[in-house]
């Protein structure tokens, strides 16, 4: 039995469809353990800050530090292998963004406590949006989201915006990663 040229096209969409989701719910599962340790830095950072904001430096160089460390091994078990290049190409992404929020914090000086605490959940969830727009609609209902809640945090509840941001930034990650799992 031989099929005809559309049937043989239908098959073609049919697999490329297949291709394309399996390759987005393992992109959201990968996603999900960083989403997860990044929403408790963010928890733990934003709530510390609150709660101790003349430590906040070093509050955030630990948190960072150690996120990094468990974000590369956590990378290391999800591929089953160690993959050094991959690792060092994170670290250098992570560098990259470093110097890319201290460079614009430097440019756009003064900058004050709220506004640097809002500006890197906005370089986030831009990141996010962003990354959605070629990987899945998950990705950008996150950025958006993250965008969202840091505006509001920031305008309307200039009082409590780090303990907002612990709760909506650190909690919403959280989230995220448990429902990118149940892909």
């Amino acid at each position: 039995m031989s099929l005809s040229s559309k049937e043989a096209a239908e098959t073609l969409s049919d697999v490329e469809r297949t291709a394309q989701r399996s390759a987005q719910a393992f992109s959201y599962r990968n996603t999900s353990p960083h989403l997860i340790l990044w929403g408790v830095v963010w928890l733990i950072g934003y709530a510390g800050t609150d709660l101790r904001p003349a430590y906040w430096h070093e509050i955030w160089l630990v948190l960072i530090v150690s996120a990094i460390v468990i974000a590369m091994v956590l990378g290391h078990g999800i591929r089953g292998r160690s993959d050094t290049a991959n690792s060092w190409r994170v670290l250098g992404l992570m560098a990259v963004v470093s110097t890319f929020i201290a460079a614009t914090c430097a440019i756009m000086w003064p900058v004050s406590g709220m506004q640097f605490g809002a500006f890197a959940p906005l370089l986030t969830g831009a990141v996010y949006a962003g990354l959605g727009l070629w990987v899945g609609t998950r990705y950008v209902m996150l950025g958006v989201s993250i965008i969202a809640l840091t505006l509001v945090s920031y305008f309307y509840l200039p009082g409590h915006f780090l303990l907002c941001m612990a709760a909506v930034g650190g909690g919403g990650m959280i989230l995220a990663g448990f429902w990118f799992r149940t892909v």
